[in-house]
């Protein structure tokens, strides 16, 4: 998944209230101006940082230059500590939209 995929799932998970377009380069794309939201990069330890504390998501470094992110639930592996975090992240919110559309 590339980055900026990955920065606009994230951004419209932790913004559902804003309507996110797209994503150029380090910025939301809104259908207007929301000046409080801009220059988010989800690979960078800023911005995903709090999402691994608050989500309880676990690094390892499994080997050489390759890292796991994992919670109880789903894991995600990438050569980036801070990708494989934003990836874990997606997981656990697919596996939970998932769960709760099978329960009703």
């Amino acid at each position: 998944m590339e980055d900026s995929a990955i920065n606009l799932a994230i951004a419209k998970l932790e913004y559902p209230d804003y309507k996110i377009e797209s994503w150029i380069g380090r910025t939301a794309v809104f259908p207007v101006r929301h000046p409080n939201i801009r220059g988010m990069d989800y690979m960078e330890w800023f911005w995903i940082g709090p999402i691994i504390e608050r989500e309880k998501i676990g690094l390892a470094l499994v080997h050489g230059d390759v890292y796991r992110a994992y919670s109880n639930e789903v894991f995600a592996i990438d050569k980036s500590p801070t990708k494989a975090a934003a990836l874990c992240y997606l997981k656990m919110k697919e596996n939970k939209r998932d769960h709760a559309s099978r329960d009703h």
